[in-house]
C-alpha cells in the first residue's frame, strides 16, 4: 500500500491534489459520523440514567440500565478514538496538500528531492510531524483504545469499573429524586 493509503503512490510527487481533497471530504464525512455516534451514545447514557433513577425501579432494572450505560460509555470512547484518528488523517492530508502546493519553493531549496527520496513510512511520519508543528499548541495525542465488541446475547451482566460507576450514579440520582 502506498503513502496515505493511496495505492501505488510511494512518493509525494505521485499524489494528486484532487485525490487528496476527495479523501479529505471522505474524512470529513467520517468526522461527522463519529460526532453523531458520540452524541447518540451520550444521549443513551443520559436517558438510561434518568429512567433507572426514577422511584420504584427494581434492582434488576437498575442492573440492566447500568450495563447499558457501560455499553454506551464504551461506544462513546470508541467513537472518540475514531474521531481522533480521523482528525489526525485530515491534518496529515492537509499537510500533504500544503507541501505539494509549496513544491516550487521546496525544489529551490533542494528539499523536494529529499522529501521524494523518503520511504513511504518515513514520509508519512514526516507529514504527521509537519501537521503537528503547523498546528502549534493543538498537538493532538492519539490514544488507542481497545474495546472488545461482543454480542449482547453472549454477555450476561459482565461487570467492571464502568458498570460500578454507572450503578453508583443511578443510586445517587435515585436518592436525589426521592429527597434523601
Amino acid at each position: 500500500m502506498g503513502i496515505l493509503g493511496f495505492g501505488r503512490a510511494n512518493k509525494l510527487e505521485d499524489l494528486k491534489i484532487d485525490d487528496l481533497r476527495r479523501e479529505r471530504v471522505v474524512q470529513e464525512v467520517e468526522q461527522d459520523n463519529s460526532l453523531r455516534a458520540i452524541r447518540r451514545a451520550q444521549q443513551e447514557y443520559d436517558r438510561r440514567l434518568q429512567l433507572a433513577s426514577e422511584p420504584g425501579v427494581s434492582d434488576a432494572e437498575k442492573d440492566v440500565a447500568a450495563y447499558r450505560m457501560k455499553i454506551a460509555r464504551k461506544t462513546k470512547a470508541k467513537s472518540e478514538t475514531d474521531l481522533q484518528q480521523t482528525i489526525t488523517r485530515m491534518t496529515v492530508l492537509d499537510s500533504a496538500i500544503d507541501v505539494i502546493h509549496l513544491k516550487r519553493d521546496l525544489q529551490k531549496n533542494g528539499v523536494w528531492k529529499r522529501i521524494n527520496d523518503l520511504d513511504p513510512e518515513t514520509l508519512e511520519r514526516q507529514l504527521k510531524d509537519i501537521a503537528v508543528k503547523t498546528k502549534g499548541s493543538n498537538n493532538k495525542l492519539k490514544t488507542i483504545v481497545d474495546i472488545l465488541e461482543k454480542d449482547e446475547a453472549d454477555v450476561a451482566y459482565e461487570r467492571g469499573p464502568e458498570y460500578d460507576e454507572a450503578r453508583a450514579e443511578i443510586e445517587r440520582m435515585a436518592q436525589e429524586k426521592s429527597g434523601w
